[in-house]
C-alpha cells in the first residue's frame, strides 16, 4: 500500500492514498495564472436550469401531427390523419422489457372529439408486440390502466407507442387535439431491478438544493410520492440529456428543491424508474457528522480502547514499544495518535491534513458539534471533534527533534497481517525530518494555538512554541524528498514541494501571532508561487493557507491589495471546481479521471467550495458543495453510499485490518472509491480499460485500491457535512 498521487487533470483533486502500485512522479505545477481582481464572479445568483425538452418523438407516413408536450403532458396536434391508424405515431424507445417480468402501464386520455386511440408495447430488436390495445378518447378523458407481462425475449430497445392516425381509409377527421396526461409505466411491485434513480441515500435538508439523476432516458418527468401513505405529493420534470464520459451513461436529472415538507420519500419517473426510499428533515446529517468523527476514535494508537464505547474494534494498548530512529540507534517514544487507513503506519503528512480539516470544522460551524459521540472524552466540556483532534495533535509533538526537524513517519518494516493492532509487535521504525512535514506540522500547530487557546491555554502555547521552532529550522533547510529504503513496503508519500507546506506555515503563524516576519514570508512565497498554493490534499496545502489569512481582517485593512489577490486565489480555484462539474452527469467535478482516493478528491473539492463560500457567500459553492457530498452518499452511478452504515446501500467488505479481523464493520468511514487505473488485483480480475472510470469499485476487502479506508479521507467530509448542514 504504497502512497500515490496521480494528477487529475488540471483540477485541484491531487489524489493521494494507499497502494501497492509504484510510486508515481508528481505532476508539474498547474500553470494557471491568478486571476486579477476585476475577473472575480460578479454574480452570485444560481445558475440557470436548462429548459425542458420532452424525450418523446412523433412520426407521421401518410398523417401529418405535431407534438407540444409539456413534462407532465403528451399533447399530439392532428392536422390530417392519413389512412391509417399508424399513420401518426407518438413513441418512446430505449425502455428496458424483461422477459417474465409484469409492467403495470396507466394513463389518463382525451382528445378534443371522440376518437380511437391505439396504444401498443414492441420489441423494437425483433419486432415482437408485446401488448396492443384499441382505446376510445372523449373529450371528459378516460383513465386506463393495464398490466402487461413480457413473453419475448428480454429487450433494452421496448418502445411504448400511441397511434393517432385513421383507423380505417375513409375515416376523416377535421383538425383535433389528443392529450395523454400522468403516464406511468412502472415493473410490477415484485419486479427484479433495483431502483435507478440515484438520490443522495440519506435524504436532504428541506431548505436545500435537492437534485437526483437518471442513468438513461426514463420519461418526461418524475414524482415525489410519500412512502407511507403512498400518495403523489410532487411532480417536476426531467431535464438536459448529457452523455457522461465518466460514467459511459446518457444521463437526465430532476430538481425539487421546492417541496420542503419534512417526511419520507421514494420517487418513480414516468418510464420505469424508482429510487430507494429517502428522508427530508432538519438536522438531517447530524448523526452522519457524529459518526464520521467517531471513526477516528476507532483509529486510535497506543492506547486500550474498551468494549463500551469501541465495540468490535475494542483492543487492549498497541504500538508503544519504543521506535527506532531509521539508520540510527536512537530511540524514542512515539505513541498515541491515529492509525492512518487500513494499515497500522501513522504519518505526518496525512495527520496534519485530518487535523486541519477538523479543527477548520469546527471553527467555522462550532454550534454542530457535540460533546456526547460516545467517546471516552464524551461529557468533559469540551467538543469531541476537538478532544479527537488533539490525540492527534499529542503525538505529532512527539515527532518534532529538539532543533525543530518533524520526523515524517513512524512504520514498521512490511505491512501486518490481517490481525488486531495490539498484535502487531513488529518493530517500529521513524523515519528522517522532513521539510514537507515539517511546514505541515507547523500549519496544523499554528492553527492549533488559535482554536485551544481558551480550552487550554497551556496546550496552545505548547503548540506555538513547537510551530515556532519548526518554522525558524524552516529557514535554513533546504527540501527533502522521502522514499522508502530498501526492504520497506510502507506507505511512502512522497512529496518533491514543499512550497506550499511553507506557504501554509508562514500563514497559520501569522493568525496565530501577527508577527510581521510570518506575513512577509506569506507575501513573498505569494508573489513567487501562488501557481503552486492550490489545494487541500496532504501534498497540496496551499489553499488552506490562503483561506487562513483571509479570514483575518487585519490583512483586508492594512493591505487591501493584497487581500485582494488573496481573493482572487480563492476563488479562482472554487470557480475551477465549479466548472469542472457543468458538463457532469453527477455534478462532480472529476471529469472521467477516477484516480486512487476518488471519493477523498470529491470531499476535498467540496471542502474547497465551502471554503470559498465561508469568505465570500456564494449559493452556487453551496450548491456544488452539496452535490459532491450527495454523490458520495449514494447520488453517483453505483447507487451506492460511499460511508458505512449510511443510507440505504453502503460498503460492507472494508480494506481494514481490524474490521477483516474483528469481522465487524467500521461505522461512519468514507472507503477510497473508484480508481480507472485497476491497482489491486481483485479490480483487475473484474475490470478492463473499457470499464466506465466512475464504475471501477468493488466491495472486497481484498481491493485495498478502491475499498480502504483513512483518517485524511474521513477528515474532509466531517468538514463538508458540517459546511453544507451550516449553509441550509
Amino acid at each position: 500500500m504504497k502512497k500515490i498521487l496521480i494528477s487529475m487533470l488540471a483540477l485541484l483533486c491531487l489524489t493521494t492514498a494507499c497502494s501497492k502500485a509504484e510510486n508515481k512522479p508528481t505532476p508539474e505545477p498547474s500553470s494557471n495564472p491568478v486571476i486579477s481582481v476585476v475577473d472575480l464572479p460578479v454574480t452570485q445568483a444560481p445558475i440557470a436550469q436548462p429548459e425542458f425538452e420532452t424525450t418523446w418523438a412523433l412520426t407521421s407516413t401518410d398523417g401529418y401531427g405535431i407534438l407540444e408536450s409539456t413534462f407532465s403532458n403528451i399533447k399530439i396536434i392532428m392536422n390530417s390523419p392519413g389512412t391509417e391508424i399508424f399513420g401518426v405515431q407518438t413513441y418512446h424507445e430505449g425502455l428496458p422489457l424483461i422477459h417474465g417480468v409484469t409492467y403495470h402501464l396507466s394513463f389518463d386520455l382525451s382528445a378534443t372529439i371522440e376518437r380511437p386511440v391505439e396504444v401498443f408495447i414492441m420489441n423494437v430488436d425483433d419486432s415482437a408486440i408485446e401488448f396492443t390495445q384499441m382505446l376510445t378518447a372523449t373529450e371528459n378523458g378516460t383513465h386506463y390502466e393495464f398490466d402487461i407481462k413480457i413473453q419475448g425475449n428480454t429487450s433494452w430497445n421496448g418502445r411504448l407507442a400511441f397511434n393517432t392516425g385513421a383507423p380505417t381509409p375513409e375515416t376523416t377527421y377535421d383538425y383535433h387535439e389528443v392529450t395523454i396526461s400522468n403516464l406511468i409505466l412502472q415493473e410490477a411491485s415484485d419486479g427484479p431491478t433495483e431502483p435507478n434513480i440515484k438520490i443522495n441515500q440519506t435524504g436532504y435538508l428541506p431548505n436545500a438544493q435537492k437534485k437526483v439523476v437518471f442513468p438513461f432516458d426514463q420519461g418526461d418527468c418524475f414524482q415525489v410520492i410519500d412512502a407511507n401513505t403512498n400518495t403523489v405529493v410532487y411532480t417536476a420534470p426531467i431535464l438536459r440529456k448529457l452523455y457522461n464520459e465518466s460514467t459511459k451513461e446518457t444521463t437526465f436529472y430532476g430538481d425539487f428543491s421546492d417541496f420542503t415538507t419534512p417526511g419520507r420519500y421514494r420517487l418513480q419517473s414516468q418510464l420505469n424508474g424508482t429510487s430507494y426510499e429517502f428522508e427530508i428533515q432538519e438536522d438531517l446529517y447530524h448523526n452522519l457528522l457524529d459518526q464520521t468523527v467517531k471513526m477516528l476514535s476507532l483509529q486510535r494508537c497506543g492506547q486500550t480502547l474498551t468494549a463500551d464505547w469501541a465495540g468490535a474494534f475494542a483492543h487492549e494498548q498497541c504500538h508503544t514499544q519504543i521506535a527506532t530512529i531509521y539508520g540510527t540507534d536512537q530511540q524514542l517514544d512515539v505513541s498515541g495518535g491515529w492509525h492512518d487507513a487500513g494499515d497500522y503506519g501513522r504519518y505526518v503528512p496525512t495527520g496534519t491534513k485530518t487535523v486541519i480539516d477538523l479543527m477548520l470544522a469546527y471553527q467555522m460551524n462550532p454550534h454542530l458539534f457535540t460533546d456526547a459521540i460516545g467517546i471516552p472524552e464524551s461529557g468533559n466540556g469540551v467538543a469531541d471533534i476537538l478532544d479527537e483532534a488533539r490525540v492527534e495533535l499529542e503525538w505529532l509533538l512527539k515527532m518534532q527533534n529538539g532543533w525543530g526537524g518533524v520526523y515524517d513517519k513512524v512504520v514498521t518494516a512490511q505491512f501486518p497481517d490481517f490481525i488486531m493492532p495490539d498484535q502487531d509487535q513488529a518493530p517500529l521504525y521513524i523515519m528522517q525530518e522532513m521539510t514537507t512535514s515539517t511546514g505541515d506540522f507547523v500549519g496544523a500547530m499554528a492553527l492549533a494555538y488559535s482554536i485551544y487557546q481558551d480550552i487550554d491555554p497551556e496546550f496552545a502555547r505548547r503548540c506555538l512554541d513547537a510551530a515556532k521552532l519548526s518554522w525558524d529550522y524552516l529557514q535554513s533547510a533546504t527540501l527533502s524528498v522521502y522514499t522508502n529504503p530498501e526492504g520497506f513496503s510502507a506507505g511512502q508519500y512522497s512529496d518533491d514541494n514543499d512550497t506550499d507546506e511553507r506557504y501554509l506555515a508562514s500563514a497559520a503563524l501569522y493568525a496565530a501571532t501577527g508577527e510581521q516576519k510570518y506575513l512577509d514570508s506569506v507575501k513573498t512565497i505569494f508573489q513567487a508561487s501562488a501557481d503552486q498554493l492550490t489545494g487541500v490534499q496532504w501534498k497540496t496545502m496551499g489553499s488552506y493557507g490562503t483561506y487562513l489569512m483571509l479570514k483575518l481582517s487585519d490583512v483586508q485593512n492594512a493591505d487591501s491589495a493584497f487581500y485582494q489577490q488573496l481573493l482572487s486565489k480563492l476563488i479562482t480555484d472554487a470557480e475551477q471546481v465549479l466548472n469542472a462539474t457543468s458538463n457532469d452527469g453527477y455534478f462532480v467535478s472529476l471529469y472521467s479521471a477516477y484516480a486512487w482516493g476518488s471519493n477523498a478528491d470529491i470531499a476535498n473539492n467540496g471542502l474547497i467550495l465551502a471554503l470559498a463560500n465561508d469568505i465570500r457567500a456564494n449559493v452556487n459553492y453551496v450548491n456544488s458543495a452539496a452535490d459532491h457530498l450527495h454523490y458520495l452518499l449514494g447520488r453517483n452511478s453505483l447507487n451506492l453510499s460511499f460511508v458505512t452504515n449510511s443510507g440505504i446501500h453502503s460498503p460492507q467488505h472494508l480494506h481494514h485490518r481490524p474490521a477483516s479481523a474483528a469481522n465487524a464493520l467500521l461505522p461512519g468511514a468514507l472507503v477510497g472509491g473508484p480508481d480507472s487505473a485497476l491497482e489491486d488485483p481483485v479490480t483487475q480480475s473484474m475490470f478492463n480499460g473499457d470499464t466506465a472510470p466512475a464504475k471501477c469499485y468493488v466491495d472486497d476487502a481484498e481491493s485495498y485500491s478502491t475499498n480502504e479506508v483513512a483518517i485524511y479521507w474521513n477528515s474532509p467530509l466531517v468538514a463538508l457535512i458540517s459546511a453544507v448542514e451550516n449553509a441550509n
